[in-house]
């Protein structure tokens, strides 16, 4: 473990463990002092030589700590305890693939295991908490809420959405669920399916080539 990491991790445990007892949205000033510190940390940093890449890195882990602790507390306060829950908070695309940008959004993907339409007001009251805590401290927010079963069904009705998926990985919760995902997703999405996922891919590109006439000069990425 880095030294910048145990960082990270000693001053969540000094100031966010207290507010553990409490719905996050009721004590939002403690975990948004705590990210404004943090970012200011990462910020010198790189004022100090630190490459963007590495900047990236270190900006999943701090949000990878503080969505942990939120969704500590959300579940403590619907009577569920920390790996205990009945979901999974999955993060997914970029943030998935740990590599987070100021201003980036944090994309993320609760999985459960309920049937029915609907989940349940417990798991709804963990996935708002977790939500409107992101939202409130100025996060931009990708989100969705679905079984395994579901997750699937989408990976293989979209391009975008399977690519996302593809870049996923635990953050908390259901250890057990996750890892059912993933190997259903290998077996259901991956496995077999390469040479269909790379041509999807290519006309793809093809496509949005053509949208702005093939010309590489409006092809140039935003600056974040």
């Amino acid at each position: 473990m880095s030294r910048h990491l145990e960082k990270i991790l000693a001053h969540a445990e000094r100031e966010l463990t207290s507010a553990g007892a409490q719905r996050p949205t009721d004590v939002l000033p403690v975990y948004r002092k705590f990210l404004k510190i943090e970012e200011h940390r990462l910020r010198l940093r790189q004022r100090a030589g630190d490459g963007g890449r590495e900047v990236c890195a270190r900006r999943v882990d701090l949000i990878d700590i503080l969505l942990r602790h939120v969704f500590a507390a959300a579940s403590h306060v619907v009577n569920y305890r920390n790996g205990t829950s009945p979901i999974t908070l999955v993060a997914v695309g970029g943030y998935g693939r740990r590599e987070l940008n100021p201003c980036s959004d944090v994309d993320v993907m609760f999985l459960h295991r309920e049937q029915g339409r609907n989940v349940s007001k417990a798991t709804s009251q963990i996935i708002e908490q977790v939500l409107y805590l992101l939202w409130d401290i100025g996060f931009k927010v990708g989100h969705s809420t679905r079984t395994i079963k579901e997750a699937i069904a989408a990976a293989n009705a979209d391009m975008v959405t399977k690519t996302a998926m593809l870049e996923s990985r635990l953050v908390t919760g259901d250890r057990e669920l996750e890892e059912k995902f993933r190997a259903q997703f290998r077996a259901k999405c991956v496995a077999g399916y390469e040479r269909e996922y790379i041509e999807m891919r290519m006309r793809d590109q093809q496509a949005r080539h053509a949208k702005f006439g093939n010309s590489v000069y409006l092809q140039e990425p935003n600056l974040k």
